[in-house]
């Protein structure tokens, strides 16, 4: 167990350093907020901002060559990020939806909200995750893109 905590750690520590250059998109306000929990300081974009998927698609695809798709592990939130993935894509967007496939299988989370609270319960197996907790718990830099406002 510690030594699958630690590597999962490791993945997720992967992916806050890519979020620095990298935007994650994800459904909503609290699931931006609870990224920045578990230490994620670089830009989040939130699907529900009143316009439509394809909009933002192309508005997202003006700004980044790639971005990190993050929606919760339900069927909702399957079928958003496939047909975001299906927009961002047509318009030569790069999709990583690794993140989302690692933390589903390997968390027993069924939502972007619930990852602080299993990362800390990682805490008590791994002294690494107390760093990544303590980094998003200090992080300074939070910015929500809004692309076209």
């Amino acid at each position: 167990m510690h030594g699958g905590s630690e590597r999962l750690l490791a993945f997720i520590e992967r992916y806050i350093e890519k979020n620095l250059t990298v935007p994650i998109i994800v459904e909503g306000t609290n699931d931006a907020k609870s990224l920045r929990r578990v230490g994620f300081s670089g830009p989040i974009i939130k699907m529900n901002q009143g316009r439509t998927l394809m909009a933002l698609a192309e508005a997202i695809s003006g700004d980044f060559d790639e971005v990190i798709l993050l929606t919760d592990f339900d069927s909702k939130g399957d079928k958003l990020a496939a047909t975001m993935q299906e927009y961002l894509v047509s318009l030569g967007t790069r999709v990583d939806r690794r993140l989302r496939e690692g933390l589903n299988s390997c968390l027993p989370v069924k939502t972007v909200e619930e990852i602080p609270a299993a990362v800390e319960r990682l805490a008590r197996v791994s002294p690494k995750s107390r760093n990544i907790i303590k980094a998003g718990r200090n992080a300074r830099f939070v910015t929500d893109h809004k692309s076209g406002e």
